[in-house]
């Protein structure tokens, strides 16, 4: 192992603004997702993987939790208090042993396709240090469920978690502003010194006149689909909340995603506003419209106003939104590397065909859809597991007499995100992995649940006309 002193320096000041925030694990783990490219160390061993930093963060939360007198009790207590977590653990059993078994059990019967190895050519499927690496990933991921759900526990956790949500959707937000100011200003990509992981960077790239802003990631692709459930988040965590921080952060990562100028992002956009827009249109059956609607309603119409009128003085002003979202939109499908996440989709499916069902193992390949990824490397049985876990977060929460109005906004603000990060996976995910956000956001859920069912009676408010919740005041369920 190489260990790399910016990755690390990074790190340590995460670990610091946690500290300062009441929780440096918990919040820092949160602020690290945000640091997309940015690696801890290198791995010779493993092909040069380079880990990123919120696996170091994930790997203390570990350890701290295991090492702790009651650690292993609390471990499996666990999995009485909560049948999903039984659930999480035969997943990770099952798709380590996938990585192990199949990719030797049909090793030269199928062919595999993989862009980073092969250059996007078909090779007879063999073992690779990327069933390793994924696999390694994904029980990480797992891993960090189960003991989230123990430490989120203890008194103060939930808030610090809360804290921890805001954190990560600030520290992306911010990373993406320093990327865009940079570039406006000539500087080039000012982040490219933490930007320390072993991938290729399309960091300077520009789309019709327009900077593709890649925030703390290695790509404007990658920034856009990390992003998008953090403003999923955040708009939820709003309209429940009404707090003006919230808001704020929500306008400026719509604004990101806006400027990103990803495809992915754009589509996400789309079916998000979308079930926006059904959603409150339903107000007649919920005894009247919803403040948060009326005031997103409002913002809609005063920009469409504003655009308008920029149109009326200068009708070739937009030319080049235009022409950027004709390139993002409606040009995406006909290009060389959409025909090329088309093929590599077709082969995975037929891979999955192949086995009877039973795919090639985690890691063992490649596609552009995480359906289709999980399918093939994971088989039925894989597949049905991890939709299971993905339908958790369409239970609604727990409606007793009683509720506590903290609990409930990042019950659903976690429960929205976890569920919407999917979106942007099956649209362009090459990984199996739905990775450790899907698994936090989890974890989040079931501990709030358990919060929501313990809360004294006589707090329930109506879901989206609660009073202003201050950040981090969330009043926890006893052990």
């Amino acid at each position: 192992m190489i260990p790399s002193p910016t990755g690390l320096l990074v790190c340590l000041v995460l670990l610091l603004i946690g500290r300062s925030m009441g929780s440096p694990v918990l919040v820092g783990l949160m602020m690290s997702l945000a640091f997309g490219s940015t690696a801890f160390a290198v791995l010779p061993s493993l092909g040069g993987s380079s880990p990123l930093i919120y696996t170091l963060f994930a790997l203390i939360l570990v350890v701290r939790v295991v090492c702790r007198r009651d650690g292993l009790n609390d471990f499996a207590a666990e999995f009485v208090r909560h049948r999903a977590c039984l659930l999480v653990l035969l997943l990770i059993v099952y798709v380590a042993g996938t990585a192990v078994i199949l990719p030797r059990l049909f090793q030269g019967d199928v062919g595999m396709f993989d862009l980073r190895q092969s250059g996007g050519l078909e090779v007879p499927l063999a073992p690779s240090t990327g069933n390793i690496t994924q696999s390694g990933y994904f029980v990480l991921g797992g891993l960090t469920c189960l003991l989230l759900c123990i430490e989120l526990r203890r008194p103060g956790a939930l808030a610090a978690m809360e804290l921890g949500f805001v954190a990560w959707v600030a520290m992306n937000v911010g990373l993406g502003l320093l990327d865009l100011l940079g570039k406006l200003a000539g500087a080039g990509d000012v982040l490219l010194p933490i930007r320390t992981a072993s991938y290729a960077l399309l960091t300077d790239d520009i789309s019709v006149g327009f900077y593709r802003i890649a925030g703390g990631h290695s790509e404007a692709s990658a920034f856009a689909t990390a992003l998008f459930p953090g403003l999923v988040f955040i708009m939820t965590y709003w309209r429940i909340t009404q707090g003006r921080l919230a808001f704020a952060l929500m306008l400026l990562s719509l604004g990101m995603l806006m400027l990103s100028t990803s495809s992915t992002g754009y589509a996400c956009l789309g079916a998000y506003a979308l079930w926006l827009a059904i959603s409150a249109s339903l107000f007649p059956f919920r005894g009247g419209p919803r403040r948060s609607d009326l005031v997103l309603g409002g913002v809609i119409l005063v920009g469409i106003t504003v655009c308008l009128g920029i149109y009326l003085l200068d009708d070739t002003a937009f030319s080049s939104v235009r022409r950027l979202l004709e390139e993002a939109l409606l040009n995406k499908s006909q290009s060389s590397s959409a025909q090329e996440r088309g093929y590599a989709n077709d082969r995975s499916f037929q891979v999955f065909l192949d086995t009877g069902g039973i795919g090639i193992g985690m890691g063992s390949s490649r596609a552009s859809n995480w359906l289709i990824a999980v399918l093939s490397q994971t088989g039925i049985i894989g597949t049905t597991l991890l939709l299971i876990l993905a339908g958790l977060f369409l239970r609604p929460p727990p409606r007793p007499a009683g509720g506590d109005t903290s609990a409930l906004a990042l019950h659903e603000s976690a429960r929205a995100a976890g569920l919407w990060m999917l979106v942007p996976a099956i649209i362009s995910s090459g990984n199996a992995d739905p990775g450790i956000l899907f698994f936090i956001c989890l974890a989040t859920v079931l501990s709030c649940r358990d919060a929501l069912a313990a809360a004294p009676p006589g707090l329930a408010r109506r879901a989206g006309r609660l009073p202003p919740v201050p950040v981090g005041r969330i009043a926890n369920a006893p052990h």
